[in-house]
């Protein structure tokens, strides 16, 4: 079961790929993807643990796009 996260801005297309190389990089993400809209983060990981990722996801996007994260749900399609 992953997570969704709201960004707080639309990230653009090459930041959203640079989020998601990042992030796909990290050998603990089973999944990772921005929505089409570029608003939504939806992560899965691989053992379940996301303390570890969402820290870098959070630092990984700040510095990327300059922009935050907020918990919106548990994604069950991830």
């Amino acid at each position: 079961m992953g997570r969704c996260y709201h960004l707080s801005k639309a990230v653009t297309d090459d930041q959203a790929n640079e989020i998601i190389k990042e992030l796909a990089e990290r050998g603990d993400v089973k999944h990772a993807e921005i929505s089409a809209d570029g608003h939504y983060l939806h992560v899965d990981t691989l053992d379940g643990e996301f303390s570890v990722v969402m820290y870098s996801a959070v630092n990984i996007c700040s510095r990327i796009a300059n922009c935050e994260l907020s918990f919106v749900k548990f994604d069950y399609t991830a």
